[in-house]
């Protein structure tokens, strides 16, 4: 019934300075970012590691949940999401065991969700939702976490294309080298030596 946990959302001020965070500190990928205007917030989900993902949502409404909740108890973790092969099936055992749930929703397309209060949870709101990730994720690059919801086809021996990005850390500016799951790091002054030694290996491959 339970597939996994999917992501765990934190509540923060700046969305642009918790990205770098995540992304340029910790080597994070950016799945998917939008604004809900309707919903006064904005989020966006990022994967760490091969097993779960990082959710970052901000206000951009000063009476949104997030506003509220940043209010009350300053940044960080807002709630948990689980998520499900079959929302109703989850929502009636919950009823079964007699734990209460709130805010069932089936209104979305492609998204069906509950909550589950903190207060019958031991201090922590979980969101149980029933969903195909590739729906709405960034195309291009299926997360280990996700290959099970795409045909073989689009995973086999693909990881996406190759991205490279600079950082700057205590050591100095670093650039990585990534595909899929696998990276690589070197430092920005070994570059120029880089790139003579792939120009000499394209040669010798093309003469």
């Amino acid at each position: 019934m339970i597939r996994r946990i999917d992501h765990i959302a934190i509540a923060v001020r700046d969305l642009a300075a918790a990205k770098s965070f995540f992304l340029n500190g910790l080597g994070g990928r950016e799945l998917f970012s939008c604004p809900h205007p309707y919903q006064g917030y904005s989020w966006t989900l990022i994967e760490l590691g091969a097993s779960c993902c990082i959710e970052l949502i901000a206000s951009i409404d000063d009476k949104s949940f997030v506003q509220r909740f940043l209010e009350k108890r300053g940044e960080g973790p807002h709630h948990v999401t689980i998520q499900v092969d079959n929302l109703r099936q989850m929502h009636e055992r919950l009823t079964e065991k007699g734990i209460p749930t709130f805010d069932y929703s089936e209104s979305l397309p492609g998204w069906k969700e509950f909550f589950v209060h903190p207060k019958h949870a031991f201090g922590t709101l979980f969101q149980f939702a029933e969903f195909n990730p590739l729906d709405w994720i960034n195309p291009g690059y299926v997360p280990p976490c996700y290959r099970e919801f795409a045909p073989p086809e689009e995973t086999a021996g693909d990881q996406g294309p190759v991205e490279v990005k600079s950082t700057e850390s205590p050591q100095g500016r670093t650039v990585e080298i990534r595909r899929g799951t696998q990276s690589v790091s070197l430092p920005e002054s070994m570059i120029p030596e880089l790139v003579r030694a792939l120009l000499e290996l394209g040669r010798s491959l093309t003469g």
